[in-house]
């Protein structure tokens, strides 16, 4: 079980007027735990209480608070404890009815770009099922699992009563790892993300373009007392169409890589970390990079683990063709786990 306690991002840009947006402060407190039902079943839950700050330099200080949707997932394991079979209720604990200038906040926190704890505030909530299987083929391991999520329809804005209703979504996944040489592993993961139509008042509204992601790594030793991790992860989405007009949403490429190094340095886990974010559009609009570094602590603190974390960013933001501004910006986090050091 563990407890992610506190987690704030700050994001500042130099050129106010050319994003409409001097800050965004974001102060997100996530909960999740997890009880066993027997030796073959469980009960998860997971959720998060966030506060959203946007200053606006015309209108000044927007906000939003309040939980997001809370997921609850019901777990049977086999036998092996290599087949699992879950049910999942998303239930719409969130903000998902929001004021225009609450909706503001929170499309700006839900950026491609910009790595925030949170993307939304709520969805409305749904159900669904999952599966997924792993098995050792040779000297690889080879997972697969399979999840289908049934929306809920709600009303997002206060000021335009409709029934909105996102489309269904499934998603598919298949893994693999092995051993590259002594001590270095790596893994490669595929995901496919299908949406069906987004409804308007049982009205065919939007239907997003295909996802999919592609996820490589590589662990390796560092002397003794080290390991060290690279990665990289493609997520790109096809092109969307807006099925009552003749209008389309630009296709999106996000490409992230990085790495870091874990070292025992006396009674703590010291871990440096680098990370890039490159995010493209067709139309070029809202695209940019994100350079962070950071550092994570984990600190033993009884039976349970402490790790502080601190994250500092830079990038630019190309709001429009030939508009564009840099920012920064700056993350704190405080995490809690239980049950020994990771």
């Amino acid at each position: 079980v563990g407890s992610e306690m506190c987690i704030r991002d700050s994001y500042s840009f130099d050129d106010p007027s050319a994003a409409s947006v001097e800050s965004i402060t974001v102060t997100a407190i996530p909960f999740a735990g997890t009880a066993w039902l027997g030796d073959r079943v469980s009960l998860g839950i997971a959720g998060t209480w966030a506060d959203g700050r946007l200053q606006d330099p015309d209108r000044g200080e927007l906000s939003i608070q309040g939980l997001t949707d809370t997921q609850v997932t019901l777990t049977l394991s086999g036998r092996s404890g290599a087949t699992s079979v879950s049910a999942v209720a998303l239930l719409p604990t969130g903000v998902e009815t929001q004021t225009l200038f609450e909706s503001r906040v929170a499309g700006a926190v839900a950026s491609e770009l910009l790595p925030f704890a949170i993307s939304n505030w709520g969805t409305g909530g749904g159900v669904g099922l999952s599966a997924s299987t792993a098995h050792v083929v040779g000297p690889l391991g080879v997972g697969l699992s399979a999840s289908y999520l049934v929306r809920r329809e709600y009303s997002p804005l206060d000021a335009e009563q409709f029934a909105y209703r996102p489309g269904n979504v499934l998603r598919l996944v298949a893994a693999v790892d092995g051993t590259i040489a002594t001590g270095t592993k790596g893994t490669l993961r595929v995901s496919l993300f299908r949406h069906q139509d987004d409804l308007a008042d049982d009205a065919n509204l939007f239907r997003a373009g295909d996802r999919f992601e592609v996820l490589g790594s590589i662990g390796f030793p560092v002397g003794a007392q080290s390991t060290g991790l690279v990665y990289g992860i493609f997520h790109g989405r096809d092109q969307g169409t807006y099925l009552s007009s003749d209008g389309t949403l630009a296709s999106q490429d996000l490409i992230l890589a990085g790495g870091g190094i874990r070292s025992r340095v006396g009674g703590a886990i010291v871990q440096p970390r680098l990370e890039a974010r490159l995010f493209r559009r067709d139309d070029g609009v809202e695209q940019g990079y994100d350079l962070g570094v950071g550092l994570d602590v984990e600190l033993p603190v009884g039976t349970a683990v402490m790790v502080p974390s601190v994250r500092a960013h830079i990038g630019n933001l190309e709001v429009r063709e030939n508009v564009e501004t840099a920012f920064t910006g700056l993350e704190f986090g405080l995490a809690l786990r239980f049950g020994g050091a990771g």
